[in-house]
């Protein structure tokens, strides 16, 4: 059975306990039936040189167990050094020897420092474990909680909390106004709970709780949802906002040892997803049909993990064309999957399920440096004019140091940074946006160009938008499929189209189908297109006939 960390831990702190009984057992066995001096042959020691030997070793065991467990590690070092300490100075009284002496005042000097550390951990753990805005304990402090809770089999329930409203306040009013926000919904979470249960701050605008067995969680679920969607008040420059926020809730047992931290935590996050999509229900709790999706997102999380070590995932390209010459711009890059037995994953499903772990950061890392790989000849062959998109997750642009890893790719493959497009999703500005932000300017700086998709989903200010260096803006399948039959759909794309040459970008029209929606397009001067009508997604080999007879070599 795989241990987790936390059951290395207690086995290395009882390890450390039972030697440190057995090294007391062996000082009180030398000063019982040796005296001063202990012969080995010829050799002759001093028994009180062996007991400083077993003194430091003491003390290197103490520290051990106070990394190891800090409240309990401190117990046994004062314990375990007490009695050091105090057979030295009964053997010093009992003898007039000062010989042991120095020993003691180590033993003193390595409990004060014992003592220093013990402090230093429990602030450096208190630190890591806090949440810095709201002060509830943190994703960390959620699993450390949880993992314990399960190593002693007890059974309770996670309810977690997603906020739905939060968003437009973070992106409009500014993130001091979005983190008093999330402070005040903290605070009421408390006020609820009392001391039914813990709360945790885990992230963006998502809490868990922590219920034992015993508390009713109906009626504290229904409290908690109560008392988060009345009325906030935020006050910025001494205009006073309402903010009506929903909370949707999702909640999943913890019942045996058999069932890990992040299991249970993906099961409270499947029936909460259930909640939002229902029109009549606030909560859900996991049951056998959200069991079954649960098996297939981790069936599918090991098909990517599979698809990224053995080489299962390719590239297609799908053409992008300027509008009024059919002239060829570049490529989109798309990401497929082809897994032995014929095991094939819609992409949307396998992006969708990476994105709920760090795995689409992998896939993310992939796509760019397999793209500028089998496109590096293509660009130079064009004179640097064939541009090469690749999709970006919300997740990675947010990172800090995001830039830095694009232009350690472009210098590791030599690929010419002025053909390189990152396209992202207005929903990038949303999580760490400050960082989102700095990404995009040195990206910028360095010639990479820069697409938005999703324009106008209102996931962020127009202000942001407008000071942001944006290349292009994508209009959406979705608005395109409607745009000949749908009056509203036409004015809409008019309007995103005219936002975007204000922005300074070009506008490019995804799914473009039929001839109708381009005279359309070019009427509401659109400069790109994208679609089947004029180019279906190809694998690299036909891209690159493609690209290089309209650039040859």
């Amino acid at each position: 059975m795989r241990l987790t960390h936390f059951r290395y831990k207690t086995i290395l702190f009882r390890a450390c306990a039972a030697f440190c009984i057995m090294l007391l057992g062996t000082t009180v066995f030398i000063a019982a039936r040796v005296r001063e001096v202990i012969e080995i042959g010829d050799m002759k020691l001093l028994s009180s040189s062996v007991n400083g030997c077993i003194q430091v070793v003491l003390c290197l065991m103490c520290i051990i167990m106070v990394l190891t467990d800090r409240k309990k590690g401190l117990v046994w070092s004062y314990i375990i050094l007490g009695i050091s300490v105090a057979g030295s100075l009964r053997s010093v009284v009992v003898s007039h020897n000062l010989s042991t002496a120095p020993g003691t005042f180590s033993a003193i000097m390595f409990l004060i420092a014992i003592t220093l550390i013990s402090q230093q951990i429990k602030y450096s753990n208190i630190m890591a474990v806090t949440d810095s805005i709201t002060g509830l304990l943190n994703r960390y402090g959620f699993d450390r909680d949880i993992r314990k809770k399960i190593w002693f089999n007890e059974r309770g329930r996670v309810i977690f909390i997603h906020l739905d409203g939060f968003l437009p306040v973070n992106a409009n009013l500014g993130r001091k106004y979005g983190d008093e926000l999330l402070t005040i919904v903290a605070n009421r979470i408390k006020t609820v709970l009392d001391d039914k249960g813990s709360a945790y701050k885990i992230e963006g605008a998502e809490y868990a709780v922590i219920l034992p067995e015993s508390a009713d969680y109906n009626s504290v679920v229904n409290a908690l949802i109560k008392s988060i969607e009345d009325t906030i008040t935020l006050n910025k420059d001494g205009v006073p906002s309402n903010i009506y926020l929903s909370a949707f809730v999702g909640i999943a047992d913890f019942v045996d040892s058999s069932t890990d931290a992040d299991t249970i935590m993906k099961r409270a996050d499947i029936a909460m997803n259930y909640a939002i999509k229902s029109s009549t229900r606030k909560y859900y709790v996991f049951n056998d049909e959200m069991k079954e999706k649960l098996e297939h997102q981790l069936y599918v999380e090991r098909m990517i993990k599979d698809s990224l070590r053995n080489g299962y995932f390719y590239l297609v390209y799908q053409p992008q064309f300027t509008l009024e010459d059919k002239r060829l711009r570049g490529f989109e890059t798309l990401i497929r999957m082809s897994a032995p037995g014929g095991v094939r994953i819609a992409p949307s499903e396998l992006i969708g399920v990476a994105e709920l772990s760090d795995l689409v950061l992998d896939i993310d890392r992939f796509v760019l440096k397999r793209a500028m790989e089998e496109f590096r000849e293509i660009c130079y062959s064009s004179g640097n004019t064939i541009t090469v998109a690749v999709n970006i997750s919300a997740k990675d642009i947010a990172r800090a140091g995001f830039a830095e890893k694009v232009l350690a790719v472009i210098d590791e493959v030599r690929f010419p940074p002025e053909c390189l497009e990152i396209e992202i999703t207005e929903y990038s500005f949303v999580e760490e946006g400050s960082h989102t932000i700095e990404n995009i300017k040195m990206l910028r700086d360095n010639q990479i160009m820069i697409a938005l998709d999703d324009f106008g989903t209102g996931y962020t200010s127009l202000e942001t938008l407008m000071k942001l260096p944006i290349n292009l803006v994508k209009i959406d399948k979705s608005l395109i499929d409607n745009l000949v039959r749908n009056e509203m759909n036409m004015d809409f794309v008019k309007s995103v189209i005219y936002m975007g040459h204000i922005m300074d970008a070009e506008v490019i029209a995804e799914g473009v189908e039929y001839e109708n929606q381009i005279e359309s397009l070019k009427e509401l001067d659109c400069d790109f297109i994208q679609g089947f009508i004029w180019g279906k997604p190809m694998e690299y080999d036909e891209a690159r006939e493609y690209a290089l007879e309209k650039y040859p070599v």
